[in-house]
């Protein structure tokens, strides 16, 4: 099943008694678990006695059977979570394949899978053949559109309104990384004032800033070690955060002024020529893109 469908059932208020969740990316993992335990144990104050987390190594096949078919106390659903059980040899998980065929009804059992599994692992063939069915959610590693339509159905999830504009900025200034993009959408939505819970570009360009200066940081770093493969990306996501290019070839003139003495006239030089060329008024983006790659040969 695709993660956009199962997150949409999950909306909806669906889920089935087996779970299994697999994916590289271990902050979709916890989150997607997360929205679960919001699913099934709504009330906080029943949290530790709904819900068993379990380590495969630790409790084996039979103490997650034993979890699972425990009956709820207190609220109409227990809810199990179980990691590892993919390191599991067939003849190992006989007792859990036993009971994945015929699950509990009054127990979701979600099993947590982080490297890929081979179609024909035991696994995907007995979630898929149980009765009922269990859903198998593959959960991709995000980017372009996909994150942000991710990162936007999170924040209402929280409470917030994230605007499509917004959701696109972060993911140019902050990258592809679900668990930094999320702590962002928070100190944005803070950001706009205590009661605020909108999130557009205003709110993303104000906590913008400490962004900036460490990627500015991180460029100048990255042009001394002369590592363009860093150093151009970290530059496009300057330029697309509205940094000065101007200021950013400031910063580059002053690091080449730092430099050994055998570098630093021709990495100047370099410098000064693209000042030249911005100020007649050639276009910003490509002479830099041009500068820091001269820069990080020289």
């Amino acid at each position: 099943m695709q993660y956009s469908e199962w997150l949409r059932q999950i909306e909806q208020g669906q889920v089935t008694p087996v779970v299994l969740l697999n994916g590289p990316d271990s902050f979709l993992i916890e989150e997607a678990v997360a929205r679960i335990t919001r699913l099934v144990c709504p009330d906080p104050a029943l949290l530790a006695m709904s819900r068993e987390v379990l380590e495969t190594r630790e409790a084996g096949p039979d103490g997650i059977v034993r979890a699972a078919d425990t009956l709820p106390w207190g609220a109409p659903r227990r809810l199990v979570i179980a990691r590892g059980v993919e390191a599991l040899g067939t003849k190992q998980a006989e007792p859990l394949v036993e009971y994945l065929r015929a699950p509990n009804p009054s127990t979701v059992l979600v099993l947590c899978v982080l490297q890929p599994l081979a179609p024909s692992h035991w696994l995907l063939n007995v979630v898929s053949a149980g009765s009922p069915p269990g859903s198998t959610v593959e959960i991709p590693q995000l980017t372009g559109r996909a994150l942000a339509a991710w990162l936007r159905s999170r924040a209402s999830a929280e409470g917030l309104e994230l605007s499509d504009e917004a959701a696109q900025l972060l993911i140019t200034l902050v990258g592809d990384d679900p668990a930094a993009l999320a702590g962002e959408v928070v100190k944005a939505a803070i950001g706009g004032g205590e009661q605020n819970h909108r999130v557009g570009i205003a709110e993303v360009r104000a906590v913008v800033g400490e962004h900036r200066s460490r990627e500015v940081f991180e460029l100048t770093r990255a042009v001394e070690q002369k590592d363009a493969g860093v150093a151009l990306p970290l530059l496009e996501r300057l330029l697309a955060a509205g940094e000065e290019p101007m200021r950013i070839l400031a910063i580059l003139s002053g690091q080449a002024r730092r430099q050994a003495a055998s570098a630093a006239p021709l990495r100047l030089a370099r410098c000064w020529q693209a000042e030249r060329r911005l100020k007649l008024g050639g276009p910003p983006r490509p002479e830099l893109v041009l500068l820091v790659a001269d820069l990080c040969r020289a």
